[in-house]
């Protein structure tokens, strides 16, 4: 894969090299956690029974469909911009077919925990956002999908299936994502293609009395910092020759891993990143001019765009001292079919719709995060984007989550070793102590 190919070719590619999994974030990367796809090996099965006449993802033909509802509803992630936007998508949808869309915000990283109390009450959603599907299924949060072949012909293989277990489908896809490097071109004319070069930019421009930086990320975020543990030749689970993951092999605490972190910890130390540092103060930071260079993902190129203009630009993350690229994670998020949806047709019908190529389509326009459509994909909306470009690029190195369950007892481990790890503690000690918690948590779980 050739950086010189389109964007949409390059990110259809990459797709289809690397295998989406669970995935990403909306404003918080802390949304990832929990997100890890413990199936999806085979093609998810297609429901012909519904959806009838939904080739286009139009809105089903109802002479196939059971009664229809007085209304569904649905819980999209609460970012301002990506409610407004799926608001006016569903209003189009009840111009359609007639059923009023209840759209009730709730942060993606608690709508599990809520549904798992409101879904038996009758209080839940018919459909609601998720980053792959996790433990959905185990959790006995969702059922699958009802949808044509069609439709499904119209998201890229991988997409579906991390969002399927067991070759049962959940959900449908509406966005694909990694995080690349946002840079200010006022500060920083051409982006840093090295470690050494990004290094160079910190130590000239950090005055940390100015609130003025070289470049800023999340540096005890596990869902950022794994791109220079993964670079440097780290794991989290041993792939296995067959495909899978040895998750009694946990690479955390070992050679690879390590020196990522310690990387991380040396910019601590330099002042480079300030103690503390979080998603608010690099957003806030950079938007205002007084930052080279931030670590983010696609779901920040509106905001950027509006407080930089021109000057906002995306590339790659730059190259390890060993040469390779580090490894960003990559993930696909989704409208998952609730377990106590009394509509599950229509409610199929209504994220087929939210999903079509038009709407779509129209989502990436406002809120710059980019759908798994082929269409879409293929658009020239796309392709002659810039900003969408650099994360194509990126996209080539980057990695799958592992499909495996017990990646959700890494996040708060990982998260409190980088956070030890910052304050100047053993690197060494805080990883090893880091995997003795997954390994019990593991136990706890009978795993």
């Amino acid at each position: 894969m050739k950086k010189q190919k389109t964007a949409a070719a390059a990110l259809v590619m990459a797709i289809a090299l690397t295998g989406l999994t669970a995935c990403g974030s909306s404003n918080n990367a802390e949304n990832n956690a929990g997100a890890a796809n413990t199936g999806a090996a085979t093609e998810p099965a297609a429901d012909t029974a519904a959806n009838a006449g939904a080739a286009d993802n139009a809105g089903a033909d109802a002479g196939n469909m059971p009664e229809k509802p007085a209304e569904l509803t649905i819980w999209p992630d609460d970012n301002a911009d990506s409610v407004a936007t799926i608001t006016d998508i569903t209003k189009k949808y009840t111009e359609k077919t007639g059923i009023k869309v209840n759209v009730k915000p709730v942060k993606m990283n608690d709508q599990q925990q809520i549904l798992s109390l409101d879904g038996p009450a009758g209080k839940g959603p018919d459909l609601f956002y998720q980053p792959g599907i996790g433990n959905l299924v185990l959790k006995g949060l969702v059922q699958p999908v009802k949808a044509e072949q069609a439709v499904l012909d119209s998201y890229t293989p991988e997409a579906l299936k991390a969002l399927s277990q067991d070759g049962q489908l959940y959900g449908l896809p509406f966005v694909t994502e990694t995080y690349a490097l946002f840079y200010n071109k006022k500060l920083v004319p051409t982006a840093p293609a090295t470690i050494a070069d990004l290094e160079k930019l910190a130590q000239e421009q950090t005055d940390a009395k100015k609130q003025t930086y070289g470049f800023l990320f999340e540096g005890i975020n596990f869902y950022y910092a794994w791109a220079f543990m993964g670079g440097n030749d780290g794991y989290i689970f041993k792939q296995t020759d067959a495909g899978g993951y040895d998750v009694n092999d946990i690479g955390l605490n070992k050679e690879g891993a390590v020196k990522g972190v310690q990387l991380i910890q040396d910019w601590f130390k330099k002042g480079y990143l300030p103690k503390g540092v979080n998603g608010d103060i690099v957003d806030g930071l950079f938007g205002s001019g007084k930052v080279g260079a931030v670590i983010n993902g696609p779901w920040a190129i509106t905001d950027y765009k509006k407080q930089l203009g021109d000057d906002l630009a995306v590339a790659p993350l730059p190259t390890l001292e060993n040469g390779k690229h580090p490894t960003s994670f990559i993930g696909v998020k989704g409208w998952m079919l609730s377990k106590f949806s009394k509509s599950p047709e229509w409610a199929s019908d209504l994220a087929a719709f939210i999903t079509n190529q038009e709407n779509a389509l129209e989502y990436y326009k406002k809120t710059g995060q980019v759908p798994p459509v082929t269409a879409v994909l293929n658009d020239a909306a796309l392709t002659s984007d810039p900003l969408v470009k650099g994360f194509t690029e990126q996209v080539q190195f980057g990695q799958p989550f592992p499909t495996v369950p017990e990646l959700d007892y890494v996040w708060d481990p990982m998260k409190n070793a980088l956070q030890f790890a910052s304050e100047g503690k053993d690197v060494q000690k805080s990883l090893d102590d880091a995997v003795k918690q997954v390994q019990d948590k593991m136990a706890m779980s009978g795993k």
